[in-house]
């Protein structure tokens, strides 16, 4: 048997989790990220589109958790909310505990498919039109942690920065045959 306030408990835990994935690309994002989307940049810039869509992907998850947590607190409240005497089976932290944890698994699971999707998405549009070969001037670590970031790479643990460059010219090179475009590498030979 279902007690209304398991329905009603479960439903705030649902809100608390769909509250957090609708704040979390504000709150949690870094100060790099933040100054390469607010660059204005020739033609477009590449950071905030792919910034709007991971955050719609989040934003997606968060309300869909929102509305449902506000259905299960209804449908608890019409079914007996106000006249129930027991609070059910979720009548301690400890057991309020699984519901966290499966609600918030559950989440961070959806929120990862969808933001991998938009991932996607950028790169379809962000390589759809043929992108020339990638070239870093010697003296540019802005533009190699930029486009490092833009692929979604990161600096391995004392990795020099040849092979990080060589890295990123692989992604580059890798992403753009996979999504649309024509790449030519540094030699200006077509992937």
């Amino acid at each position: 048997m279902i007690y209304p306030y398991d329905l009603i408990f479960s439903g705030l835990v649902l809100d608390i989790v769909g509250t957090v994935i609708l704040a979390k690309g504000f709150m949690f994002k870094n100060t790099a990220t933040a100054f390469n989307e607010s660059l204005t940049m020739w033609n477009s810039n590449p950071h905030l589109l792919k910034s709007t869509l991971l955050q719609r992907a989040e934003a997606q998850v968060g309300a869909a958790f929102l509305i449902f947590g506000f259905l299960l607190q209804i449908c608890g409240n019409l079914y007996g909310g106000v006249a129930a005497t027991e609070p059910g089976w979720i009548n301690s932290a400890l057991r309020m505990f699984p519901v966290v944890l499966v609600a918030g698994t559950v989440a961070a699971c959806c929120t990862r498919l969808l933001k991998s999707r938009a991932r996607i998405t950028f790169f379809n549009i962000f390589f759809r039109s043929d992108k020339g070969p990638l070239q870093f001037p010697n003296d540019d670590s802005i533009k190699i942690e930029r486009t490092a970031a833009l692929l979604d790479l990161f600096r391995r643990c004392g990795e020099s920065d040849s092979s990080f460059r060589a890295r990123i010219e692989a992604a580059w090179v890798s992403l753009g045959a996979n999504h649309g475009g024509k790449v030519e590498n540094q030699f200006g030979v077509e992937s």
